[in-house]
């Protein structure tokens, strides 16, 4: 399997137009014609996880971080992040970040950190991208009708939720004359015809609208295909940073911060709030997200997990009574991307390419 397909199974699980704006993600290192055998996810591109890579033969380091933020103005051996980009082209490993994309996708950074905290119900904290929706509509003779849904299917149309081949049909009249030079496929030119047809919608998004006007062009029998496309307020997806749910079972400050220390491992977390406060609602923000205090509170929830708090952010929690764990930048992070290799495993075991996940931490025995 080549680096270049593998790229697009990883834009699949992150879109990357879900990435915040200016942000460095994609295929920073690498050929997209290299053929890969061993893969390496991480979240940091750090020098005892290249070194690792190099002694293990990998092809590709998949990265939660990106390596290279801006342009580099030199290539040299004694200057980070230089070194590990010229020890990562010298080993040929390719690098991928996915960053702020993993973060908002499902299944990403966020969806991990809020599983693995027991959330449930969850919603997006902070909308970041809104994908417009559509309702597509054409008008089929009855014997075409089954394939043209298939066709519009098979580019994407009509899901609804955990819902494929979602349509409505009704049936009508359609009725016109085709005129000189017109390859009519019922009736004659000169002829005003009437014809038994049925409606047939389906939704659409933004994203797959182009593919199902072409599929439903190269499917419908018609020479001239009627149809319309009709905007829809509703969007049809809304993803964004960090999670917000309930817990299973509340429970007291202090024992949902003896929970999340554990379940994340992290020895250093930093809190502030009430420790006999009853915690029920839960918004969580991997990375970086102090910033975001003031909308967890207006959200209504008991307490926040994310990492970076810096010191006046702590001082706006204790003011208005929102209870604040910091649990790191990594260690809120690092659960979506060990989440990642089973995942990319699954996806890449037939092709005998293998997967695993390393930090620093792991390198150092944790």
């Amino acid at each position: 399997m080549k680096v270049g397909e593998i790229v697009e199974l990883l834009d699949g699980i992150a879109p990357p137009e879900y990435a915040m704006s200016g942000d460095s993600i994609g295929l920073q290192i690498g050929d997209p014609e290299q053929d890969v055998r061993q893969v390496i996810v991480t979240v940091d591109v750090t020098p005892a996880v290249v070194a690792e890579a190099v002694r293990k033969g990998a092809d590709m380091l998949i990265s939660h971080h990106p390596l290279i933020y801006t342009p580099l103005p030199s290539v040299r051996l004694d200057v980070y992040p230089q070194s590990l980009v010229y020890t990562l082209v010298c080993a040929k490993i390719s690098h991928f970040a996915m960053h702020t994309n993993f973060d908002a996708a499902d299944g990403g950074i966020n969806d991990v950190l809020a599983d693995r905290l027991g959330l449930v119900d969850t919603k997006v904290l902070e909308p970041t991208h809104v994908e417009k929706s559509f309702k597509l509509v054409t008008f089929v003779p009855s014997e075409a009708v089954d394939a043209v849904r298939e066709a519009l299917a098979d580019a994407g149309a009509g899901i609804i939720g955990r819902y494929t081949h979602c349509s409505f049909q009704a049936p009508g009249t359609g009725t016109f004359e085709p005129m000189e030079g017109a390859e009519p496929y019922i009736g004659n030119v000169g002829k005003q015809e009437k014809a038994p047809e049925y409606r047939l919608e389906m939704l659409v998004t933004e994203k797959t609208l182009h593919d199902a006007v072409s599929a439903l062009l190269t499917a419908h029998p018609y020479e001239e295909v009627a149809y319309d496309v009709y905007p829809l307020k509703d969007p049809a997806k809304v993803a964004g940073i960090g999670r917000y749910g309930v817990l299973r079972a509340p429970m007291s400050f202090d024992g949902f911060c003896e929970m999340v220390k554990d379940v994340l491992s992290v020895e250093d977390a930093r809190v502030c709030g009430d420790p006999e406060s009853r915690v029920s609602k839960v918004a969580v923000l991997g990375g970086s997200g102090g910033g975001s205090i003031g909308l967890a509170k207006s959200l209504g929830v008991d307490a926040f997990v994310t990492g970076d708090v810096r010191h006046h952010q702590f001082v706006e929690a204790r003011a208005i009574g929102l209870n604040v764990i910091d649990a790191t930048h990594f260690h809120t992070e690092r659960p979506g991307m060990i989440a990642l290799a089973p995942l990319l495993h699954d996806l890449l075991s037939s092709e005998g390419i293998t997967v695993d996940y390393l930090d620093d931490e792991v390198l150092a025995g944790d």
